[in-house]
């Protein structure tokens, strides 16, 4: 049999067997869009990090110049920062003028170059004025608190030329003078009698052992004012006893070292029975006895 012969089409069967014919192009896998977000993350952080760096280094070119003058630059801001305003509080009867007067603030004061220790020592020295703070409130006021001393009795004392001189007296015992307190409430204050003042070098020596005067004082406003209205004088003059003299009761003698509420009650009571009784008026009532009470009739 004669062999036969192959065909156009079995030689190009043939032909595409070989590895040369094979198609050797691959198709690059879609990529997930999760996959692309990455990518466009990552992209824009380095775009972002390389704007960052060009701020950085512009701002630096731009303020440097500035950063060196930085003190007189302080200097001239502090210098365009006048005192405005000067706030006032105070707990007592002084007043915005006198106070004012006192800080001696110029008119054209900076904020940031008063001295305000020095201000509060004005302040302090008023012996009115128990304490004093004085502080800055940004941008153009100063604040100043002062509190006041509270007297429970006023004195009587002598200048070396003669001069009378009215000094009052808190419940701590320091002796002040107070040309500002109200007039009203002024004369409704008892003297204070029986201790010796002494001078020192700001004014005058403190009153020991005042804490029971006050304590009485204090009780008396409180239950019983038709009492308190009516002492002109209260006085230390004996160790253990407190005295109040006054037109109803010559003198009522309390015990320091006993209850105020227990023995003003006694006093009230004692005043009204012979205030009732028309016996007259009461030369002495003596408290530091108890139940036994001696009264002594004019």
């Amino acid at each position: 049999m004669a062999a036969r012969n192959p065909t156009p089409a079995s030689r190009r069967k043939r032909k595409s067997n070989t590895w040369k014919d094979i198609d050797q192009s691959v198709k690059p896998k879609a990529m997930s869009s999760a996959s692309e977000r990455r990518v466009w993350f990552g992209r824009a952080k380095v775009a972002c990090m390389v704007l960052a760096f060009v701020v950085v280094v512009g701002a630096a070119l731009h303020f440097a110049p500035r950063i060196e003058g930085g003190p007189e630059l302080l200097t001239k801001a502090g210098e365009s920062m006048p005192v405005a305003i000067i706030d006032i509080e105070t707990d007592g009867s002084l007043t915005r003028d006198f106070i004012l007067d006192c800080l001696s603030v110029p008119e054209d004061a900076n904020l940031l170059s008063v001295d305000l220790d020095t201000l509060k020592e004005r302040l302090e020295s008023v012996g009115q004025i128990e304490s004093a703070v004085v502080s800055r409130r940004f941008p153009d006021a100063l604040v100043v608190t002062i509190a006041e001393r509270q007297p429970i009795a006023r004195l009587l004392a002598q200048r070396p030329n003669g001069e009378k001189l009215m000094l009052f007296v808190d419940q701590e015992g320091e002796v002040f003078e107070a040309d500002r307190l109200d007039a009203k409430f002024s004369r409704s204050l008892p003297f204070l009698d029986g201790v010796a003042l002494s001078k020192k070098e700001e004014g005058f020596s403190r009153i020991e052992e005042i804490a029971p005067l006050a304590d009485l004082l204090s009780e008396a406003q409180a239950i019983a004012p038709h009492l308190y209205s009516r002492w002109r004088v209260v006085s230390l003059e004996r160790e253990d006893r407190l005295i109040a003299k006054g037109p109803v009761a010559k003198e009522v003698v309390f015990d320091r070292n006993a209850d105020f509420r227990r023995q003003l009650g006694k006093l009230d009571y004692i005043l009204d029975y012979y205030r009732s009784a028309r016996i007259g008026k009461i030369e002495s009532v003596d408290l530091t006895l108890g139940d036994q009470v001696p009264v002594r009739s004019l």
